[in-house]
């Protein structure tokens, strides 16, 4: 008997356009649900079941908390709604895979400075970002190779084209990945071009 429901959003009991926070808290929260001692686990499924549930839910959270994975995730099944990206069929499958999202970007990278990442003042715009990625001697295709970040998506977030951009939800995500790369603040340097952009977390 499977216990899937839906698909990876309903499965964790969100919206689509969930915050990254959102999808941590309700990973913990159901995980723990349907753990061995669980009560969950002897009421409504049995061991084999719950053991089953537990998979699944860490194959939705792989998916969703990896910005890419999650795009691709999302155009695949028609979920993409409000400022949805424009995809024009131009990104290639490389570009969704591992290693996107977490910490281990910051290695491949082999830059020092992860422990303390710099805080840019704000306003934070592409004008600044680029003109601290042009000081770190850094290039834009380094990090579109190190981060598998389409490249125009990089050009358009230094070039402040938001209407060109995706939605803020997988936006944050590139602008976190993006400031990892150059040793930024990742959580900082997204919340304050957000903010300056105006660009809503929730979209349109």
């Amino acid at each position: 008997m499977s216990v899937l429901r839906g698909n990876h959003y309903a499965l964790m009991g969100i919206e689509p356009g969930a915050t990254t926070e959102q999808i941590e808290k309700a990973f913990r929260y159901l995980i723990e649900l349907y753990g061995d001692e669980a009560l969950a686990t002897y009421s409504l499924l049995d061991p084999g079941e719950a053991k089953q549930m537990r998979a699944q839910l860490r194959e939705a959270y792989d998916v969703l908390r990896e910005p890419m994975r999650r795009l691709e995730y999302d155009v695949r099944h028609g979920l993409i709604s409000g400022r949805a990206p424009s995809l024009g069929g131009e990104l290639p499958s490389a570009a969704f895979g591992a290693g996107v999202g977490g910490v281990d970007n910051d290695d491949k990278t082999g830059r020092p400075g992860r422990a303390e990442p710099f805080v840019l003042p704000e306003p934070v715009n592409g004008r600044v970002l680029r003109a601290f990625r042009e000081e770190r001697g850094i290039r834009l295709r380094e990090i579109a190779d190190t981060t598998k970040i389409t490249l125009r998506y990089l050009e358009y977030i230094e070039a402040d084209r938001y209407s060109a951009l995706p939605a803020a939800v997988y936006l944050r995500g590139f602008l976190q990945e993006y400031a990892r790369a150059i040793g930024l603040d990742p959580r900082r340097t997204s919340e304050a071009y957000l903010a300056n952009s105006g660009i809503q977390e929730t979209g349109e």
